[in-house]
């Protein structure tokens, strides 16, 4: 028989069932979801579940016990007819039932805790968690925005929290880890940051190795305390030139003393003082027109019932006050945000902290800012009180409230209230330079300027230091007759300036290498006056971000120059591991 012809050996049963495992275990390697290797995953704490799941437990519990009030009732009598006795049928179904129902709950709550496990390492942030459905939720590194640590009411009574990693991405783009330890939030915040910021770490727990600390610092470590110099300013707000490297925004801090009792370097910047933030609610439009509603309301009701001649009561008046109080919730929410505010510098970033019901502390990189809104009411102009808001990727300014509408996070604000000294330095915290020789006079005329305030050379070219701002022509003041003279632009060399309004004052700060992309609008109106509207594409719309009526041959110089100065400044700053640039 020729070699070809021999028949093949056949395999034995323990080769062919060790194959079909192979081949069983590969398929569901690639039906699952893939882990990082090399990581170490830890648990949140146990009351974890119960926190997160307290409203659902609460609902089920009060719809069980109502649609079963007549067996409760019962079950009531029996036990105070003859005492707990299990042979009557009732009460044996009732211990059975709330037993039962006790422990699925409990397993249910205990699975879901072991299921949800986190890990960081050198790219990202890892959230795995689902016992039926498997969830594996990552943040990169890179692409990390914002890192918030959050304790809600009942956790602070506990004295547990949340850590929040927001990323840039759509409006569910964070990873929720916790409940944890007041001290592990934080010592897993700073890992985060420092990893994010390009700092070297040996293991899991962020720790240097020997070697690194015989180098020294290297290109990625956190600068020491105090070791770059402050820079020189020209004004209270001209652009700094810094004779060593620190982090953007951060020179004026470095003379400030450090914080005690808290993790990391931390050196003050400012805080809101209570009494400040009281008047300020009280004075805001907000709470003001509730207050006439209210006055109408009841005002109405009341003469609605003289007139009528049947009177009224206290309880009448309950369905004319239920819309304005529904409207409470919004400055309640406003001041509850605002309590306490205060800013800090540290190697990590602007960390800011406030709340008075729910505390959170959030830490902003530098550089991660797309824009920034200086806004002033009519019923503040007295004081000079001013707020900041900051445009972030990835962190939303509103979220659903357990109620089911919107609320205010509060997360995007850099100052809820201060003069006009306090918002400045908080502007020059994001935005270090302005790109003009006279960064004074340009907020000058940008916050409180109006007319020809700030207007430069008309017949110089678009985009130059002797053009200024550039303002509504004289034509668009039909589609503006209020606020026309007090509305323009500035083209400073490294961002956008737009002022905007005349009663409600804004003031928008957009760097260049921000603007995602811009458009010109024309209206059949406007076309026939040569005039146009700018928008710039931001990736969140809490900073203004368009302005109307300007001229159309204007606008068309206007979009070219920012083309031009997007395209080259976003070719000159790499936002990325921004502490290896800086260290």
């Amino acid at each position: 028989m020729s070699a070809d012809q021999r028949p093949t050996p056949t395999r034995s049963r323990s080769q062919r069932r060790h194959d079909r495992a192979v081949r069983r275990a590969a398929g569901r390697e690639e039906r699952g979801i893939s882990l990082p290797e090399d990581v170490t995953w830890h648990r949140v704490h146990p009351v974890t579940p119960l926190l997160q799941g307290w409203k659902i437990i609460t609902a089920v519990l009060a719809i069980v016990t109502v649609q079963n009030l007549d067996t409760a009732i019962e079950v009531y009598r029996a036990v105070r007819k003859q005492g707990f006795d299990l042979s009557h049928g009732a009460i044996l179904w009732a211990v059975v039932g709330t037993a039962g129902a006790v422990a699925l709950t409990a397993l249910a709550l205990w699975l879901s805790w072991w299921m949800r496990t986190y890990a960081v390492d050198r790219d990202a942030v890892y959230l795995r968690s689902g016992v039926l459905t498997r969830q594996l939720r990552i943040a990169r590194l890179p692409r990390i925005q914002s890192v918030d640590v959050v304790h809600p009411l009942l956790g602070r009574i506990l004295g547990l929290g949340q850590l929040k990693v927001e990323v840039a991405g759509g409006g569910d783009s964070r990873v929720l880890i916790g409940y944890l330890r007041t001290r592990e939030l934080e010592e897993l915040r700073d890992r985060i940051l420092d990893l994010a910021a390009g700092a070297r770490t040996a293991d899991a727990r962020g720790g240097s190795t020997a070697q690194d600390a015989a180098e020294g610092p290297g290109e990625g470590d956190l600068p020491a305390a105090g070791a770059a110099p402050a820079p020189e300013r020209t004004g209270t707000t001209g652009a700094a030139t810094t004779a060593g490297h620190v982090p953007l925004g951060f020179e004026g801090a470095e003379s400030a003393a450090r914080l005690t009792g808290l993790s990391g370097e931390e050196r003050p910047l400012y805080a809101v003082d209570t009494r400040v933030l009281l008047l300020s609610t009280l004075r805001s439009g907000q709470t003001l027109l509730i207050l006439l509603i209210v006055l109408a309301s009841v005002g109405g009701t009341l003469a609605a019932a003289l007139l009528d001649g049947s009177g009224t009561d206290l309880v009448g008046l309950l369905p004319a006050l239920i819309g304005p109080l529904a409207m409470v919730g919004a400055v309640w929410g406003r001041f509850n945000k605002g309590w306490g505010f205060r800013a800090a510098a540290t190697p990590a970033g602007i960390r800011t902290r406030c709340g008075l019901t729910s505390d959170t502390s959030s830490t902003l990189p530098p550089g991660r800012v797309h824009g920034v809104s200086l806004e002033q009411g009519p019923f503040w102009r007295g004081p000079d009180w001013w707020s900041v808001k900051v445009c972030v990727a990835g962190r939303s300014a509103a979220e659903a409230s357990s109620s089911g509408g919107v609320q205010d996070t509060g997360v995007n604000v850099l100052l809820p209230v201060g003069d006009r000294d306090t918002a400045i330095r908080a502007l020059w915290l994001v935005a270090p330079d302005l790109g003009t020789s006279d960064p004074d006079g340009l907020l000058d005329a940008a916050l409180a300027g109006s007319g020809d305030d700030g207007v430069g050379d008309p017949t110089a070219p678009v985009g130059s230091s002797e053009r200024g701002l550039i303002g509504v022509p004289r034509r668009g003041r039909v589609f503006s007759p209020i606020a026309w003279r007090c509305e323009g632009l500035w083209l400073t060399d490294t961002c956008v300036v737009l002022r905007l309004g005349r009663f409600w004052r804004r003031t928008s700060v957009i760097p260049y290498e921000r603007i995602q992309s811009l458009s010109v609008h024309e209206g059949p109106l406007a076309r026939r006056r040569g005039l146009a509207r700018l928008h710039l594409d931001m990736v969140d719309t809490n900073v203004a971000c368009q302005i109307s009526n300007l001229d159309r041959d204007d606008l068309a110089a206007v979009e070219q120059v920012i083309a031009q100065r997007a395209l080259r400044r976003r070719q000159e700053e790499h936002l990325d591991r921004w502490l290896e640039r800086v260290a």
